[in-house]
């Protein structure tokens, strides 16, 4: 059954986030720039495996500024 997944990346005191919906414990980046590209990673490895995914970037005021919808592709095999 195909999924989507919400991740999130944002703004922390020292920091940055990658939350992904359902998950309890948050990464935490002290670069952006780390944590978006660790998001993006995230969501391509799910789509890879046949889920959905979308990925927001908010800014230093929790602004959203980006996002992007990662479809799902079918697992090789």
């Amino acid at each position: 059954m195909r999924r989507e997944h919400r991740i999130s990346v944002g703004p922390v005191d020292g920091g940055w986030t990658v939350r992904c919906e359902g998950e309890t414990h948050p990464l935490l980046f002290l670069s952006g720039r780390r944590a978006e590209e660790h998001a993006r990673s995230l969501a391509q490895a799910l789509s890879r495996a046949g889920d959905e995914a979308f990925v927001s970037i908010h800014d230093r005021t929790d602004a959203l500024v980006g996002g992007a919808r990662y479809t799902a592709r079918h697992p090789a095999g």
